[in-house]
């Protein structure tokens, strides 16, 4: 989150697999591409300030699956984002290198 805030090209074109997906209901009801993730998170979303209450991590050889509560002052555009969310993100490892494949994130209510 700290690339996405300080809007980190070089670290998310890293971090972010290619074929990533981003799935988010309250925004649209089909996954993002990594292009139009990227496009957003370089574009207009502004995260004022964030903050992981909580992150339980499963290994699986070189598979990790990432359990979040999250929470964020941040907006896309006119859009207010300010809220808690859970968080589902998967990594992969594969040359040494740890890099996001998906992720999921639901509003808490």
């Amino acid at each position: 989150m700290a690339a996405m805030q300080a809007r980190d090209e070089e670290a998310l074109q890293r971090l972010v697999a290619p074929g990533f997906r981003f799935t988010a209901l309250h925004l649209a009801p089909e996954p993002m591409s990594r292009e139009q993730w990227m496009g957003a998170a370089l574009g207009g979303y502004h995260i004022i300030s964030f903050a992981f209450e909580s992150k339980d991590i499963d290994l699986f050889g070189d598979t990790a699956v990432i359990h979040a509560r999250y929470s964020q002052i941040a907006n896309y555009d006119a859009v207010n984002l300010s809220h808690g969310y859970r968080l589902t993100d998967v990594w992969s490892r594969q040359d040494g290198q740890w890099q996001v494949v998906a992720r999921h994130s639901s509003i808490l209510s």
